[in-house]
């Protein structure tokens, strides 16, 4: 069978559909269709990488792993030098002990004792201060805060002349309180080299009198010990030969991809000269100028380079400089700028009735144009010593300052580099540090810069170059998509028939992922080839969580002034339920003043939903640019609308009106492409070519990388249109035909939508496109369908074929597969064999099987044999209860009623306020004669615990120390003959334990029940497909907020996909298969019964069997 394939990929999920092709390679029926749901790769409310808390675990790890190994080798000098010996070692700390500060001090005057010398040591050791691994810490927010607060006790030391940093400790009234950092407060930071001084002060002071243990050669080994520190560049050990560290060459140029062209070439860092001339000249040759009758003009090499000179002579460049550096009449604009939105109106509103050139200018000014910042920031830093540096050099410079931060290690490549040795200690004490890699080596820069010069376009001057701008065309075609790999993996394992994708983003690569596994699926399930494949890309895709946070926001405004427009339309036209044609009219409506633009006449507002009355008028002919977004419509009477036919205004308005149309329009369109589109003179074959690709075709940059990714592994059928095996769909296109074919979407109604959409997508195919372009025409010209009863005008677009948008609800809609087979077999499309292998629409999500995570909760509690933990709280986390006692210290009132007492009052004060406790509020203890007592930060509370992860079990007392549970990764099912299901909940500690848990829950008793592994029924983890049977109806509510779906449906038995457990009410959260309804707090013990089973990325159902409970270790 021949077929397509229609893709809807966003940040967490897949439509799919597969279309059964006819002998014109154009649909005619649909094989497939489903949706595949996921996680999007990254927490959700920060949008913080899902690997970041790993991250920062790790490095605490190897932080206290290495601290405890120094202090490790310190003590076992100490016995080794015969310092003191172990026995005095174990016993250094027993006793009543002088404060080790005044120890410090006292070995600068005097001879001190072996013990007392071993503490100083260790204490030295254990607080050695801060030393910067990066040349530029200055950017970095916390490092900042650490370096002033060393400034400032550097300066403090110096002015009151203390010897050393022991004693400014001892000494100054600064650090009375406390001499360590408390929190985010770092004032009591001190520099590496501070403590260094001391160390070489008391060694020097020890010796003077006569002290054996403070040689030469133990200061030495002492000071090696204590003060080194492993170089950043180098990054982690490797470890042991039978636990290497996965991450010990994961740093330096061992993370810099390849180049593009030259995979033997790494790529470029941004800092070097190369690639910043290299992305300067594209950006200059991407500058145009536009007039607001839509024409373009392009640069002169001149002006090129003009430009060009300007950016190297002035760091900070914006438009308005470019603007007056080329003495450019204020009648053109810079197609790069937009001249409208939110921030235009700001400017307009601080300029108040200023002319339209100072609008610009300001408008201009914002607009930057820098894109040499790091050639400035050397030639700054350098200052004269810059002039001396040949291009090559500042490439090494660029190379050297991005991929190394060690000092050590700069100097080295410094070495290495053709620069004069006498200029090595100016650049290295001078030079900024640079971040960021371009796609292309400096030598593929170089190799294209020359013809960037002449004007020509990045894909031009490539060619020119001699070079394969796509870089495609050597990969070997298979029948299946390869898994994707990073570049170090690849290195690892060259032999895996993988390809490397650089997808640096995660929630990108987990879409590219899951969109390969829905491929692949189709394509062993069709058992052959695809002929096309059709894909669109959710706009939020490539973006950050603030853009796609900021696409939100603008979404939600959007839908608000519709709602108002909804609104407005009910209560002064009585239409109940609005369509979307008739809220544009009204939007345009009020945007154009209530004018008709072709005629300058005014619309008769009560007429304004009245048939056959106005038009949305294409402003370019659909048919010539397929552009169908609010940019290119306007409102205009019908009649005006016939006559203009598929003219664009300019040669539709009769010449005595022009110059009044120009002039209205100017005034009164903000929008500077709908202006512009207003204005256009004139419609060449070249812009309508240009229009058709734009707006046809997605040529964002995640759309060609998989665009680039399939199309360059996949074998496809042949195909008539043999250039078009992947097309990258815009949205618009998918947007417009859905709804010219009535084709509904409600997000709120579950995941099936991404089918749907799925389908329409895998119907753009060539013939459809000329469909389009025919309908348009018919619409533009005077060959329109009319009913004669309503004088409205038919508005239909050809169906991809006969019963299509029916076909397609009801295989969304259906429940039941016999009735659904029983109506599609009433279509001529569908053949006994196709018939056959009709399943129901079943959407599809990745299970959630890693056993990873926290093992516990970051707060240390201690707990008691009631059920109870005890932990610390700050006062501002604190709360009052109904009765208006601080919840959770009730068990200590009674033990301080001065401070329980005086804390209570406070907090009533801010409750009564409707105030919470700020984090900075300084709150002293009171004493007995009312005067104030120390700062209290935090009080002991006590909060209901059935489950801890115990830490540091080494005694008896230590047991009771633990910490909540991390992330419940699973629950074990089982059954126990006459008494019914039960769960027992299982934890990333328990992972790391030689026997799992085998209490299970049970609803509002203190005890849970114990369970035989011979009743262990399977396991379920987030997102595993059940079927339960209920013992009654169960109820299910829409899951989602503006939903049109019924409320509430009630089913003894459903599919459903286990979501989370309650362990104090023994239940589950369960939901639809394709997310429309759920259902909270599903007791475990009211189910007759529950299966298991599994389900592929194309929703193909299967039961599973019994389980063997499977363990960690």
């Amino acid at each position: 069978m021949k077929y397509g394939i229609g893709l809807d990929c966003g940040i967490a999920s897949v439509g799919y559909c597969v279309m059964e092709l006819d002998f014109n390679d154009e649909p005619r029926r649909i094989v497939k269709l489903g949706s595949r749901i996921f996680d999007t790769a990254e927490v959700p409310k920060t949008g913080v990488s899902l690997a970041a808390p790993r991250r920062e675990a790790r490095g605490m790890r190897r932080r206290v792993r290495r601290h405890q190994h120094r202090l490790d080798r310190i003590k076992r000098m100490l016995v080794e030098k015969n310092i003191i010996s172990q026995a005095e070692l174990e016993t250094l700390y027993n006793g009543q002990l002088s404060d080790v500060y005044e120890l410090r001090v006292k070995a600068l005057d005097e001879p001190v004792g072996n013990c007392e010398f071993a503490r100083i040591l260790i204490h030295l050791a254990q607080r050695r201060g801060f030393k910067s691994n990066k040349r530029n810490d200055g950017k970095d927010k916390e490092a900042g805060k650490l370096l002033k607060a060393t400034e400032s006790n550097e300066a403090l030391l110096e002015k009151k002349g203390y010897r050393t940093v022991g004693e400014m400790f001892l000494k100054d009234e600064k650090f009375a309180e406390h001499k360590r950092n408390k929190g985010e407060d770092y004032s009591n930071t001190v520099l590496r080299s501070m403590i260094e001084a001391e160390i070489k002060a008391i060694f020097e002071a020890q010796r003077s009198f006569g002290m054996t243990f403070a040689s030469e050669e133990i200061e030495a080994i002492y000071t090696d010990i204590a003060l080194s520190q492993r170089p950043f560049d180098l990054g982690p050990a490797k470890g042991p030969e039978n636990s290497p560290s996965p991450y010990h060459d994961m740093l330096g140029e061992n993370l810099v991809g390849q180049c593009t062209f030259y995979p033997e070439e790494k790529r470029a860092a941004k800092a070097t000269y190369s690639f910043q001339l290299f992305n300067l000249l594209q950006k200059i040759n991407h500058i145009y100028l536009l007039t607001d009758f839509g024409e373009k003009y392009s640069l002169s090499d001149e002006e090129r380079l003009a430009i060009k000179n300007l950016c190297f002579r002035k760091k900070a460049v914006n438009y308005s400089d470019i603007r007056k550096s080329l003495g450019i009449s204020y009648d053109y604009k810079f197609n790069c700028i937009s001249y409208s939105g939110k921030d235009v109106e700001k400017i307009k509103q601080k300029l108040e009735n200023q002319e339209q050139q100072a609008l610009i200018d300001e408008i201009e000014k914002k607009a930057k144009f820098e894109y040499l910042n790091n050639y400035h920031q050397m030639k700054k830093a350098l200052g004269d010593v810059f002039n001396a540096l040949s291009e090559d050099d500042l490439d090494a410079l660029g190379r050297i300052f991005t991929v190394f931060t060690d000092k050590d290690r700069i100097k080295e490549e410094l070495e290495l580099t053709d620069i004069p040795k006498t200029l090595h200690e100016i650049i290295y004490n001078n030079m900024p540090y640079f971040k960021g890699y371009g796609h292309i080596s400096v030598k593929a820069c170089k190799e294209i810069i020359p013809f960037l010069e002449k004007g020509m376009t990045y894909d031009k001057a490539c060619e020119a170059a001699g070079i394969d701008f796509r870089a495609h065309s050597n990969t070997e075609k298979r029948e299946l998509l390869p898994a994707l790999v990073n570049e170090r993996d690849k290195k690892r394992d060259e032999n895996r028939k993988k390809v490397c994708l650089d997808i640096p983003n995660p929630v990108v690569k987990r879409a590219v992922t899951q969109t390969r596994k829905v491929i692949n699926a189709i394509i062993r399930e069709m058992g052959n080839s695809p002929a096309y494949i059709n894909i669109e890309l959710a706009r939020e895709l490539p973006k950050s969580k603030k853009e796609r946070d900021e696409i939100d926001q603008h979404n939600n405004e959007n839908r608000a002034a519709n709602e108002r427009i909804k609104n407005e339309i009910t209560e002064n036209f009585g239409v109940v339920n609005p369509t979307g044609l008739d809220i544009v009219k009204l939007k345009l409506y009020h945007e154009q003043n209530g004018i008709c633009p072709y005629t300058q006449k005014t619309f008769d507002y009560d007429r304004l939903l009245e048939p056959g009355y106005v038009d949305v008028d294409h402003i370019i002919p659909h048919s010539k640019c397929f552009d169908d977004s609010y940019s290119n419509k306007i409102l205009t009477f019908s009649s005006e609308n016939r006559q203009k036919s598929n003219r664009i205004p300019m040669e539709y308005i009769p010449e005595n009106k022009k110059s009044g149309y120009q002039v209205w329009v100017t005034n009164n369109i903000r929008n500077p492409r709908k202006k512009q589109n207003l204005l256009k003179a004139k419609l060449t074959p070249e812009d309508t070519e240009g229009f058709k690709a734009r707006n046809l075709n997605d040529t964002q940059y995640l759309s060609r990388v998989l665009y680039n990714y399939i199309n360059d592994n996949l074998l496809f059928d042949d195909y008539k249109n043999k250039k078009k095996k992947v097309r990258a769909v815009k949205g618009a296109v998918t947007a417009y035909m859905r709804k010219r074919w009535g084709i509904a979407k409600v997000r709120e109604d579950g995941d099936l939508h991404h089918a749907a959409d799925a389908a329409v997508i895998a119907c753009v195919t060539e013939g459809m496109i000329q469909k389009i372009r025919n309908y348009s025409d018919s619409q533009e010209m005077d060959n329109y369908a009319v009913n004669t009863d309503t004088g409205e005008v038919i508005d239909k677009l050809p169906m991809p074929y006969r019963d299509f948008r029916n076909e397609l609800q009801k295989r969304l809609e259906s429940e039941n597969l016999d009735e659904l087979k029983l109506y599609l077999s009433k279509l001529p499309n569908y053949s006994k064999e196709a018939l056959d292998d009709v399943k129901l629409c079943f959407v599809s999500r990745a299970p959630k099987h890693k056993a990873t995570g926290a093992a516990h909760m970051g707060i240390l509690r201690s707990y008691s044999g009631d059920g109870y933990s005890i932990s610390k709280k700050k006062l501002c986390d604190l709360k009052l209860d109904k009765n208006g006692e601080i919840e959770g210290c009730d068990f200590w009132k009674n033990d301080d009623k001065l401070l329980y007492n005086a804390l209570r009052e406070v907090l009533t004060k801010f409750r009564d306020n409707k105030e919470t406790i700020p984090k900075n509020f300084e709150f002293h203890k009171p004493k007995s004669d009312g005067s104030d007592g120390p700062i209290v930060r935090s009080v002991k509370c006590r909060e209901k615990a059935s489950q801890y992860v115990p830490l540091n079990t080494e005694n008896d007392l230590a047991q009771k120390t633990g910490a909540g549970n991390g992330s419940m990764i699973r629950i074990d099912v089982f059954y126990v003959e006459n008494d019914g299901y039960y769960f027992v909940p299982i934890y990333v500690a328990d992972t790391k334990k030689k026997e799992l848990p085998n209490l299970a829950c049970v609803q509002g008793k203190k005890g849970w029940k114990p369970m035989d592994d011979k009743n262990f029924v399977f396991s379920l983890y987030p997102n595993d497909l059940i079927k339960v049977e209920a013992k009654k109806n169960m109820v299910f509510s829409v899951a989602q907020k503006g939903s049109s779906l019924q409320p509430k449906i009630e089913r003894t038995t459903m599919l459903v996909y286990y979501s989370t457990a309650n362990i104090s009410t023994a239940s589950i959260f369960v939901i639809t298969h394709d997310g429309a309804y759920e259902k909270d707090g599903l007791g475990i013990k009211s189910l007759k019964n529950i299966e298991k089973y599994t389900v592929d990325p194309l929703g193909n159902v299967h039961k599973v069997g019994k389980e063997k409970r499977m363990r960690f270790n």
